[in-house]
């Protein structure tokens, strides 16, 4: 009896690629066993680096400097102190941009309305932290820029002990 293309006789299989559609089942099933083996041998990799990295003590990680957030769940983040500093200081209808960090600095461009009278300059005087506040423990000084009538005004630098 004579074996016809793609049936099995008893105890014997015929070869599935013979047919278009036959090699591409079996070049599917060669990159589906392949795909698995990878992704078994990463998984594998992976299992003991990440082990390796809970078992480690946090400040040991590049970057992490020495904030623990175990220790410190709330590290000083000095943008947000600043923004949250100025915005509880600033006069009904002012308004302050986000601080920027430029060259070791923090600065704050810090808008009066149009009505207001007086030397933008000495206003920012009075915006400045006091001594014991908390942003002084991290920052040495922050500048507060007026942008008053459309035109920047000279900034005005604050460092602890600047406001009593």
């Amino acid at each position: 009896m004579p074996k016809s293309r793609g049936t099995a006789s008893a105890g014997h299989t015929a070869p599935v690629a013979r047919t278009a559609g036959g090699r591409m089942k079996h070049a599917l099933a060669k990159v589906a066993s392949a795909l698995a083996g990878g992704a078994l041998l990463a998984a594998s990799l992976a299992e003991p680096a990440g082990a390796q990295l809970q078992g480690m003590p946090r400040s040991d990680l590049p970057a992490q400097g020495s904030t623990d957030p175990e220790i410190d769940p709330f590290p000083f983040d000095p943008r947000l102190e600043i923004r949250s500093y100025v915005a509880s200081r600033l006069p009904t209808e002012w308004w302050a941009k986000e601080p920027i960090y430029n060259l070791g600095l923090f600065s704050v461009e810090i808008h009066p309305p149009a009505a207001w009278r007086g030397n933008p300059t000495s206003a920012m005087m009075r915006l400045c932290p006091p001594a014991r506040h908390e942003i002084w423990r991290h920052l040495q000084k922050i500048e507060l820029r007026p942008f008053y009538h459309d035109a920047p005004w000279p900034a005005f630098t604050c460092r602890p002990g600047t406001v009593p």
